[in-house]
């Protein structure tokens, strides 16, 4: 029997609730500020321990991550793994997309010959294709396919933390600004609940095939 997306997105309440809490403060917080005069602030608030720290969460955005879960989830259901496969590359194809058709520049470009900004010595900075933030797109939607899949769905508003740190690192380490990782992680979200609900009505993927798992039956 086929679901609509309504019944996909109920039970994903106690993760969807406190993500457009944390949209409704990024667009106040872009509503009051430009996004050089955000981007400025926090650019000017930071220390050694969070130099550390940022630069280890925004791991959590690599690509290396991606192919880790979609490793991992084999050894749980094909069914799975092939569910995160697919919503990283459909999430992935759009925010790439739109890089290329916008080609705005980051941060280091945004200020060269205005202002200088604070980067972190030894720490590659880009200069274009800002938006949107693919980083924030792979954490939201890592934590999505997370939030589908794991049990005990009143706990998973504490996955909302981890993606929003890592897309904020990605202010902090001056590689985007505000509006790019807000964006990023928005269309992250919709595809990725869009792919869920389409794969959810497709017959192969709900075929007994991909039932299995690595080293046994699920």
């Amino acid at each position: 029997m086929k679901k609509s997306l309504s019944e996909i997105l109920y039970p994903q309440r106690y993760f969807l609730i406190p993500f457009l809490i944390l949209l409704l403060i990024g667009f106040i917080l872009l509503l009051l500020n430009s996004k050089a005069e955000l981007f400025l602030w926090i650019n000017r608030h930071h220390n050694s321990f969070f130099d550390g720290f940022f630069k280890l969460i925004t791991l959590l955005g690599d690509g290396i991550i991606t192919v880790i879960v979609v490793l991992v989830l084999l050894f749980f259901k094909f069914r799975y793994s092939v569910l995160a496969a697919i919503a990283f590359a459909y999430s992935s194809l759009a925010i790439q997309v739109l890089k290329y058709l916008f080609k705005a520049p980051r941060p280091a470009k945004y200020f060269e010959n205005i202002i200088p900004i604070r980067t972190i010595e030894g720490y590659p900075v880009h200069e274009w294709n800002s938006f949107p933030s693919g980083h924030a797109a792979a954490a939201f939607t890592l934590a999505v396919v997370l939030t589908y899949l794991l049990p005990h769905r009143q706990r998973h508003w504490v996955i909302i933390p981890l993606a929003a740190l890592t897309a904020f690192s990605r202010v902090y380490l001056a590689q985007h600004f505000m509006e790019d990782i807000v964006a990023g992680s928005i269309i992250a979200v919709l595809m990725t609940f869009h792919m869920i609900w389409w794969l959810g009505n497709t017959k192969w993927y709900n075929s007994s095939k991909l039932e299995g798992r690595l080293f046994g039956k699920a």
